[in-house]
This record gives structure tokens, sequence and C-alpha cells, in this order.
């Protein structure tokens, strides 16, 4: 126990220095705007698809850079790191595993031409994992269609059968004295 508190330490104080360090050498005119994704129902235990749009104040958008997100886990020992892809311009994603529900940072390290800088983009809640799908019991077994298009073509044959004979009668001598 003592040991994930120490690497939860450890993990939360490289995360305060790489904010304090992004802010520190970040410079008149590098303003950065950082629009998280709302994702869409996420549980824990299952991909989702993380997203942020980078763009400066005026709206243009950043691209061509090198983007990694980590998720963190508030009040708790959590981390996982994955490299992102410029889907759109200035819009980059990445599909993530987190393996457990609860409140998770997005900190987004954005790498391009002489400089690294890092956000925190904003809190992803995780819900429950889902449960584990349980197969269903297999169908009862039909009739298969041919013995329905058989049963079909025996009933066209006896009803063609029963009208032959009905108009052979009509027509014979032994019909004409009985009407």
């Amino acid at each position: 126990m003592r040991r994930h508190r120490s690497i939860g330490l450890l993990a939360g104080s490289l995360l305060a220095l790489a904010l304090a360090g992004s802010a520190i050498a970040k410079g008149q005119g590098d303003e950065v705007v950082i629009a998280l994704d709302a994702p869409n129902d996420p549980h824990a235990g299952a991909p989702i698809k993380v997203g942020v749009l980078m763009t400066r104040p005026d709206g243009s958008a950043i691209r061509g850079e090198d983007v990694t997100f980590q998720l963190v886990r508030n009040g708790g020992i959590g981390l996982v790191t994955v490299k992102a892809a410029e889907e759109t311009m200035g819009h980059y994603v990445a599909k993530v595993t987190v393996p457990d529900n609860g409140s998770w940072t997005v900190v987004v390290t954005a790498t391009g031409q002489d400089r690294t800088q890092t956000f925190q983009a904003g809190d992803v809640q995780i819900g429950t994992p889902l449960p584990k799908a349980t197969p269903a019991a297999p169908a009862d077994q039909t009739a298969p269609a041919w013995i329905l298009i058989a049963g079909l073509v025996a009933l066209a044959l006896a009803a063609g059968v029963a009208g032959r004979i009905v108009a052979v009668r009509r027509r014979s001598a032994v019909a004409a004295d009985r009407a």
C-alpha cells in the first residue's frame, strides 16, 4: 500500500512540474485555446474516443503538433497515456481504454517546432464497467423453407386435379342426365 502511495505522489509531482513548466515557458502571443470533446457515454474497460480542438485566440487551428493525452485519475492512483493523431485541422483524437470508473483529468502535451507545452483540457467522468454479455439460448429449430414450399406445391396440384375432375364431369354424358 505504501508503494502505491509513493507512485501516486511521484506521478502527481511530475504532473505539477510539467504544468508549471509549460506556464513559465509560455510567452506573449503563444496562447492556445483547448476545447475538450465530450465523450459519448464512457465506461470503464471500454474504449472511448478522446479529442481536443487546439486553436489560437483568433480561431485559427494549430496544426502539425505531436500530441499526447494523459488521463490522470482524480483522488486516486491512475495514469493512462496515449498518442493522439490529427483527425482534422487542429482536432486531435485518440482511442483510450480507461481501467476504472470515476473522474479523470485529461492533460494534453503538445510538441511542435522547438517547444513542448502541457495543458489541462478538462475532466471526464467515466461510468462503471458494462456488464459482461451473456450468450442467448439458441433459437428453437423451425421447419426448413423447402417443406413449406413442397406443401404449397402439393396443395396446388390437389386443387388442379380436383378442378380437372369437376370440369370433366360437367362435360360427360352422365352429367347431362342428372341435370
